[in-house]
């Protein structure tokens, strides 16, 4: 998995990214990017074992650089789904999301 992003809010160095099972990013009055769904998950499990779930994103400046090796899944099998990037670090042990805080941006995975 690799990722580049820009103008990620300054506030924070450190934000929690997750790859989630929607595949649109439409959002609705109540809900930010509501279509995105929940974490991905090929083989049910509880947070942090989804298969979309991933290190933290390092920010500096609002710029961040990812790349992570991954066996939970193939390159194949993200296509078309979201990746969001909650505003806050996911603390790795609170369901079902990490209590990474409200989604602040997402995009989808193309070819």
């Amino acid at each position: 998995v690799v990722a580049e992003l820009y103008q990620l809010p300054s506030a924070h160095d450190i934000f929690a990214m997750h790859i989630h099972s929607g595949a649109s990013c439409t959002e609705t009055a109540q809900d930010a990017f509501a279509d995105a769904g929940g974490h991905w998950e090929l083989q049910p499990a509880e947070h942090p074992q989804h298969t979309g779930d991933l290190p933290a994103l390092l920010s500096n400046d609002g710029y961040a650089w990812f790349a992570v090796y991954t066996n939970r899944f193939s390159p194949a099998q993200a296509v078309g789904k979201t990746v969001i990037i909650h505003a806050d670090p996911d603390d790795y042990r609170t369901q079902p999301a990490g209590n990474a805080g409200a989604r602040i941006a997402c995009g989808t995975i193309l070819a």
